[in-house]
């Protein structure tokens, strides 16, 4: 007969040389992340331990422990190299449900026969968008600003949505980017790349991954294959490894970003409009990539095509959304950024 794997809260010296385990699942992650997992057990003979799961859960890795006997739904480790302790890493992918619940067994096998059993849940969730069409038409007051018959959007899921707007080839209207937010962008990049450079030359160990940064920062993560995004996490992980073996470097580092920005807050203002505005979409687990873009109607009407391509926090893929044509309405020309076409629920 199996027994529940427990661990005593009270800490006692007669707690601490009681047999005991513990089993660590978190109880939430989003869909497409790696889940930590692991079996810790004290004052007694483990022989292995089992662990079964399912889909959309997929085993990764194992630390401090041989394997045998793995299957798609099922590990068993064996030869724990440091008594106490066995560690898992599952994939988790994306699924057609916002939220999925996958029970884990663990079975630990002790040497006398005896079977402890511990079974976890873990939520896997995900964000989703819902986008309402309420008219084909949208009126644009160009003395107040107000905008009448908006486009209704929402993220009905859970879990942060990267959001990118842009306007077909057909599109009468064009989505662009206004010409002092793209100098802006690209004399930021110009200085932050003097002050990466400068802090490869304070810390060589650093030089050797700037190329890649600056590489990475002008690519447009939206546009990311798996392939991309695979290489991304994997550099990321190297960067973060990196800043965190030196706390003067990690200083420095933030610091280059902080001068490079310092060095032009001519826009300092439309910046924090930009901040107002992802604090207030943040609330609502939304983040726009291209706030500054602007839609410019040069006639009293004409028909917009809207594309939004989405992707969550870890860069997994989402099928754009082709919104149907729509007709933007005015008494005069008029430009306003995009976002405003959109009420955000």
């Amino acid at each position: 007969m199996s027994e529940v794997c427990l661990v005593d809260e009270k800490i006692t010296v007669e707690n601490h040389l009681k047999p005991n385990c513990f089993v660590y699942l978190p109880k939430e992650g989003l869909q497409g992340e790696d889940i930590p997992s692991h079996v810790l057990w004290n004052n007694m003979k483990v022989d292995s331990v089992k662990v079964s799961f399912r889909p959309p859960l997929k085993l990764k890795e194992v630390f401090n422990a041989e394997t045998s006997e793995v299957s798609e739904n099922n590990i068993v480790a064996t030869k724990v190299e440091l008594e106490g302790y066995v560690g898992l890493s599952f994939e988790s992918s994306k699924v057609t449900e916002i939220e999925v619940v996958v029970p884990v067994e663990f079975l630990i096998i002790l040497s006398d026969g005896k079977v402890l059993k511990e079974t976890k849940e873990i939520r896997l969730f995900r964000p989703q968008l819902n986008v309402e069409i309420r008219t084909k038409e949208i009126i644009i007051n160009p003395k107040t600003g107000y905008v009448k018959g908006r486009i209704g959007i929402k993220n009905i899921g859970r879990g942060t949505l990267l959001m990118h707007f842009s306007t077909t080839e057909d599109s009468q209207i064009k989505v662009e980017t206004p010409p002092q937010y793209k100098a802006f962008a690209e004399r930021f990049v110009t200085d932050l790349v003097e002050e990466l450079s400068n802090l490869g030359k304070v810390f060589p160990q650093f030089g050797e991954i700037v190329g890649e940064l600056i590489e990475w920062e002008n690519k447009d993560l939206i546009e990311f294959s798996s392939e991309d995004r695979d290489k991304y996490v994997e550099f990321l992980n190297r960067l973060a490894n990196l800043l965190a073996s030196d706390k003067n470097m990690l200083q420095r580092f933030v610091e280059a970003y902080a001068k490079a920005f310092a060095k032009n807050t001519e826009l300092i203002e439309e910046v924090r409009k930009v901040i107002r505005l992802y604090e207030s979409l943040v609330s609502r687990n939304i983040l726009l990539i291209n706030p500054f873009d602007e839609v410019r109607l040069t006639g009293n009407k004409g028909e917009i095509d809207i594309k939004i391509s989405q992707t969550d926090r870890v860069l997994d893929t989402y099928k754009d959304i082709q919104l149907p044509k729509i007709e933007l309405v005015s008494s005069e020309e008029i430009k306003f950024p995009i976002y405003r076409l959109f009420e955000w629920g």
